[in-house]
């Protein structure tokens, strides 16, 4: 699978983050264009959990687990592609950073759905 661990330095320490899951709740707002696609934005409330490493300047590792808390927004396009098949492309920006530490995602998702 793809490695979506991010790094960075704070100060003399390098610190990572990998996420285990991640969950939100939104509200979607649209207007459909012609009879087949809807362009929408998206915004609501995001959570990760991750693993955090901090090796600090003396070579000492630190390993923990964290909730981040915080918002996303985000856009995209959705078309029907039969009565019962949609495609979907989105764009989200995540601000994760409610426990004093700066954690920004950005994400495009791509998806298909079934209507039975």
């Amino acid at each position: 699978g793809a490695d979506d661990t991010s790094s960075y330095s704070a100060g003399a320490s390098q610190v990572s983050l990998d996420p285990d899951y991640s969950f939100d709740v939104s509200a979607r707002l649209g207007y459909v264009v012609g009879e087949k696609t809807l362009i929408y934005g998206r915004g609501g409330y995001a959570n990760t959990r991750a693993d955090v490493r901090i090796v600090d300047a003396g070579n000492i590792v630190r390993d923990d687990s964290e909730n981040f808390d915080g918002w996303f927004v985000g856009g995209g396009a959705e078309r029907r592609l039969s009565d019962q098949i949609n495609a979907r492309l989105e764009y989200r920006y995540s601000d994760l950073g409610s426990n004093s530490q700066d954690f920004e995602r950005h994400q495009v998702l791509v998806g298909v759905s079934y209507r039975f």
